[in-house]
């Protein structure tokens, strides 16, 4: 029985690890909450395990079907391939974008990116008096629907 108790314990301990270093490699993005929520959901019965078992249920079974079977959905997978692409687009692009300026004017200028209707729409922060140069220069290399220039 002791033995049984400290397997169980091992499988979670093992899980949970499992899971913290999943989340820790995975790059920030909307994608995320969706890993962490599959994630807890087999947390969850991984917990369970022993009280599915004394009731003779084939509840976790079903229960990981069903999720499996949610997240190989083509139409999710698709979605969320698509904003995963975006997110690492934009995070490229800003960190481009503010590595050119601030080698280029000498500043601390950041830029901030958004991707609205298939158009950019470009934020650049802590310009001091460089700000109208900038957007010029943004303006005349890249093809950008909208530059807002913010002095902080």
């Amino acid at each position: 029985m002791l033995e049984a108790f400290s397997a169980y314990i091992k499988n979670i301990a093992v899980f949970t690890l499992f899971a913290a270093f999943a989340e820790l490699i995975m790059p920030e993005n909307n994608f995320k909450k969706y890993l962490h929520f599959v994630l807890g959901l087999l947390l969850l019965t991984a917990i369970l395990e022993p009280m599915f078992s004394l009731l003779g249920t084939d509840l976790e079974q079903k229960m990981i079907q069903k999720t499996l079977s949610v997240w190989a959905e083509e139409d999710v997978q698709k979605q969320w391939g698509e904003e995963m692409i975006l997110d690492i687009y934009k995070k490229e692009l800003e960190q481009k974008w503010t590595k050119e300026l601030q080698d280029k004017f000498y500043t601390d200028a950041v830029v901030r990116v958004e991707i609205e209707k298939g158009k950019f729409l470009i934020t650049i922060t802590d310009v001091c008096e460089k700000g109208e140069e900038m957007k010029q220069y943004m303006k005349k290399n890249y093809d950008i629907g909208e530059i807002l220039v913010e002095s902080s």
